[in-house]
């Protein structure tokens, strides 16, 4: 059986978009940078994204019913690293615009797109639970490229052909 340690490090060469999750429970918003983030299907308009249940965000995000993914764009490097890092989890929402959508959670401003679900089910799977949400509303925001994540560094796309 393949072992962890190589899992996640053939895992680090896919390189993946960066989407910021955040949710809101009584009053306190909470987020988490995730590139476990897919698609489900257009009808009707669903997607899942996947999270560590040690994650501090984990129970809020089950207990809150909602979340918003917001898919950073490359000029938004540094909010990535702001919540990639565990410490000063209370000023996270510091730096950034933000503004609450349909489902009130936080959706930030700049994003390449921001899309706003309310949580129709979700499972165990390991270490993990895989949270799928209807899309409330989608936000359309900027058009800028993509900010990206390979071999655990940030990144853009240099080129699309």
């Amino acid at each position: 059986m393949t072992q962890p340690e190589d899992f996640t490090n053939g895992m680090r060469r896919l390189a993946a978009g960066v989407s910021l999750i955040t949710t809101q429970r009584d009053g306190v918003r909470y987020g988490l940078i995730a590139t476990a983030v897919t698609s489900v299907c257009a009808a009707p308009p669903t997607l899942l994204i996947c999270v560590n249940r040690t994650a501090s965000i984990h129970e809020h995000l089950i207990q809150s019913g909602s979340f918003c993914v917001n898919v950073l764009s490359a000029n938004q490097s540094s909010i990535a690293t702001r919540f990639a890092t565990p410490k000063d989890r209370e000023t996270r929402f510091d730096v950034g615009n933000w503004t609450a959508r349909q489902t009130g959670a936080p959706a930030l401003q700049g994003a390449c797109v921001s899309f706003d679900c309310r949580t129709s089910h979700h499972m165990a799977q390991g270490t993990h639970t895989v949270l799928f949400g209807l899309i409330e509303n989608v936000w359309l925001q900027d058009e800028a490229a993509p900010l990206t994540y390979h071999g655990g560094r940030f990144g853009t796309l240099t080129q699309i052909t």
